[in-house]
């Protein structure tokens, strides 16, 4: 955090960590493998399905998360893979029943700095985010969680317990979080770009957020592209809260360079999806492949609070022979498999 930044002072030496060093795990097999393509059992279980925009974000209508079967579960595993980001409303989620939940999907993630560190805690976020304290804060910016550690989460669950009080109208305002696709940010890249970027290293690192609380951070090597184990699409691995520098790159090739992903990211209202919380909204997204940030300011945020939860991923590969997301969807026209409208290639 610019602002804040204290440097090494004598409390941040004299910090002992609370655990071991974080070491590689291999998560289980990914759910969506285990799923129907076309995902027949979990469709016939809701009554409306709305697709929200053509590249992000789908909304499942009439079904309680609590009430799926297994392989429900695993054709929406699949789904959000697809989609990136699957909303609900009216859900009658426990904490505990989305502990249960979000362990069908992998191996829990933890967070010790939390009291019970299966689930963070999400509140409000207000403050001035142009402000030059909050300019490169993580909550301010665009960011996919914890893309430092060796195993990032793969899939996130956020669901939200109470939202701020109506303004003259019975709808909350306020406290609205928005999700990029990563997929897509890369495919409207240029072949030349997007070869480019295959072949460089993005530096993540943990340590301006956590000297800030004084704990451990980490620093990982990781290619700004990625391929999806499930889909096999190609994404950016794009995280500006994290990622400090390129490191075949110069200074300034390097400034420069991620000063153009910024610009790309923040143009990209066609790749985005804003969702408006309610109470007992849940949100299940991919984090390997959808970017999101809260929408800060404007209300009381001591009237939001949500429950996240998350389970580890893999390590995050990469394959040449990936697929982008047009070339994605062709290959589901050609299978009749079922696609989304998008308008790429006159579909």
């Amino acid at each position: 955090m610019i602002g804040a930044h204290t440097g090494l002072t004598e409390k941040v030496l004299a910090y002992k960590p609370i655990d071991p060093p974080v070491e590689e795990i291999q998560p289980p097999k990914d759910r969506a493998f285990f799923a129907d393509p076309r995902k027949k059992s979990l469709l016939s279980a809701v009554t409306d399905i709305k697709h929200l925009t053509p590249y992000i974000g789908t909304e499942l209508v009439g079904v309680q998360l609590s009430q799926l079967n297994e392989k429900q579960k695993d054709e929406l595993a699949l789904l959000v893979a697809e989609r990136g980001v699957v909303f609900f409303r009216n859900q009658d989620l426990t904490l505990e029943g989305q502990h249960e939940f979000t362990k069908h999907f992998g191996i829990q993630d933890k967070d010790p700095n939390q009291v019970d560190p299966r689930h963070v805690t999400i509140l409000g976020r207000g403050g001035d985010i142009r402000s030059y304290e909050h300019a490169s804060s993580a909550f301010a910016e665009f960011h996919s969680d914890h893309s430092f550690e060796i195993n990032p989460p793969s899939y996130t669950l956020l669901r939200i317990v109470k939202t701020p009080e109506p303004l003259g109208s019975n709808i909350p305002l306020g406290g609205d979080t928005i999700w990029t696709s990563q997929t897509a940010l890369f495919d409207k890249l240029s072949p030349t770009f997007q070869k480019t970027f295959e072949g460089l290293h993005a530096v993540h690192s943990s340590e301006h957020i956590f000297i800030n609380t004084i704990n451990s951070g980490g620093t990982t090597f990781r290619l700004p592209v990625r391929t999806h184990p499930v889909t096999e699409q190609k994404a950016l691995f794009y995280n500006p809260a994290f990622v400090i520098n390129i490191a075949e790159l110069k200074g300034y090739e390097s400034l420069h360079t991620l000063n153009f992903l910024r610009e790309h990211l923040h143009s990209a209202d066609d790749l985005t999806v804003r969702w408006h919380w309610t109470a007992g909204s849940v949100a299940l997204w991919d984090n390997r492949v959808a970017i999101h940030r809260a929408v800060p300011g404007g209300y009381n945020t001591e009237e939001r609070e949500g429950k996240r939860t998350a389970v580890f991923g893999e390590k995050p590969i990469y394959n040449p022979k990936g697929k982008t997301l047009s070339e994605w969807l062709r290959e589901r026209k050609r299978d009749e498999l079922p696609v989304i409208k998008t308008g790429l290639d006159g579909f």
